[in-house]
C-alpha cells in the first residue's frame, strides 16, 4: 500500500484502524482506497517499539522501502486506537540544486563555525533543505559530519575519501539528542546536524558547540526567521534569557524560514524561503533584546545576502511558478507584498 501511495505521488499517508487511508498528494488530502483500516503496530519494528507507544503514547522510526526510497513513521495512540502518520522520502540527501531554493543558501555551507538554523511549519521542507546543506558541504573539502535524529531520515554520504559521517538516531543509538550532543562534542566533528532543538539543554549545547569551533545546522519549530530568536530566549527561564541573547548574538550565522507551496498547475510544490543573515547590527539587535527590529534589518538586509519572505513570493508569481492567492495566504506581512507584486506589475 505504501508503494502505490508513492507511485501515485504521495508525500504523507495517514493511517487508522477504523478509516480508509488518506493521503496528501501536492499539498492536498485525498482518500486513497476503500480499505476499511490499517494496523499501524504492523510499522513498528518489534515488541520494544510497541511497549514506547503503550508508556509514551507515540514512537518514531524510520526505514527503507525498495522501490520507493526512505519512510518516516510516527506510530500514536489515539481514540481510535493505534495511528500513523508515514512520510515518503529519498533515500539520499538530494543535491541542493535540485531544490529549487534560492542561490543565497549556498555560501552558509562554507561558514567556518558558527550556528545555522531552519525553521517553518511542519512539513515545510526543513529537514531535506538541512541535509541537502550539509551534503553539499561535504563536496567541497574531506570533514567529519556527526548527525543525532530523531529519526534518521535522509542518508548522507561522504563524498571524499577521507570524510566521515556518522549519522545516530534518537532512541536507537543515542538516548535523547543532549547526550547526542554531548558524545558528538568528544568525537571530533566539523559539522554537526541536529533534528529538532526541543528543549533547553539540547540548545545550550548547540550553541556550545557553535562557539568553540563546530558548524552546527539545526531546525526549530518557528514561523518566521525573526520569531526563530525569541522563541530559542523563551525556552528559557527568566534569570538566564540575558546569557542566551548574548550567546545567540555570538554564534548565530543564519535563519532559513520556508513554506512549501502548490504550483500554479497543481502538479508539485516549491519552497518560498526568507533568509536571515547575522550581520554586525542583527547581533547588536539579538544581545539588546530588540527582536521586533530584525524584521526591518532584514527587509533592508539584502546587499548583505539577506532575503524577506514576501520577495521570495514575489518572484514566485512574478515567473508563475504559483498563483497570487497563494503568495498572499503564506506572506508574514501582506501589505507589503502587495506594494511587491505591484511594483513587479503582477
Amino acid at each position: 500500500m505504501l508503494t502505490r501511495a508513492a507511485s501515485q505521488g504521495a508525500s504523507d499517508i495517514h493511517l487508522s484502524p477504523q478509516r480508509a487511508p488518506i493521503v496528501r498528494i501536492n499539498g492536498e488530502l485525498r482518500v486513497f482506497d476503500d480499505t476499511a483500516g490499517f494496523d499501524a503496530t504492523a510499522l513498528l519494528a518489534g515488541p520494544a517499539q510497541l511497549e514506547r507507544v503503550r508508556d509514551r503514547g507515540s514512537v518514531d522510526r524510520a526505514f527503507d522501502l525498495p522501490g520507493v526510497g526512505r519512510v518516516r513513521v510516527n506510530v500514536y495512540a489515539s481514540e481510535e486506537g493505534l495511528c500513523a502518520a508515514v512520510r515518503i522520502l529519498r533515500r539520499e540527501a538530494p543535491p541542493l540544486a535540485d531544490l529549487n531554493l534560492p542561490s543565497l543558501l549556498e555560501p552558509l555551507v562554507d561558514l567556518a563555525h558558527g550556528l545555522v538554523i531552519a525553521c517553518g511549519p511542519t512539513g515545510c521542507g526543513k529537514s531535506t533543505t538541512l541535509a541537502a546543506l550539509v551534503q553539499h558541504a561535504l563536496r567541497a573539502r574531506s570533514q567529519v559530519l556527526l548527525t543525532i535524529e530523531d529519526p534518521i531520515e535522509y542518508v548522507i554520504r561522504p563524498l571524499r575519501a577521507s570524510g566521515l559521517v556518522r549519522q545516530r538516531e534518537v532512541g536507537t543509538h543515542v538516548r535523547d539528542f543532549a547526550t547526542g550532543l554531548r558524545d558528538a562534542l568528544r568525537e571530533d566533528p566539523d559539522i554537526l546536524l541536529i533534528g529538532e532543538m526541543r528543549d533547553p539543554e539540547t540548545i545550550s549545547l548547540a550553541l556550545t558547540a557553535a562557539e568553540t569551533g563546530h558548524l552546527v545546522f539545526a531546525s526549530l519549530h518557528s514561523r518566521t526567521a525573526a520569531s526563530a530568536v525569541e522563541r530559542i530566549v523563551d525556552t528559557y527561564a527568566p534569570e538566564r534569557q540575558r546569557q542566551i541573547r548574548v550567546q545567540l548574538a555570538d554564534s548565530l550565522r543564519a535563519v532559513i524560514s520556508q513554506r512549501l507551496l502548490p504550483t500554479a498547475d497543481g502538479t508539485s510544490r516549491v519552497p518560498a524561503v526568507e533568509l536571515l543573515r547575522v550581520t554586525h547590527a542583527v547581533a547588536n539587535l539579538i544581545r539588546e533584546g530588540r527582536t521586533a527590529q530584525i524584521v526591518s534589518a532584514l527587509q533592508a538586509g539584502g546587499s548583505d545576502g539577506m532575503l524577506v519572505l514576501e520577495r521570495s513570493l514575489t518572484d514566485l508569481v512574478r515567473t508563475n511558478r504559483i498563483r497570487r492567492e497563494t503568495a498572499l495566504a503564506v506572506a508574514n506581512d501582506s501589505t507589503t507584498l502587495g506594494e511587491y507584486l505591484r511594483a513587479a506589475g503582477c
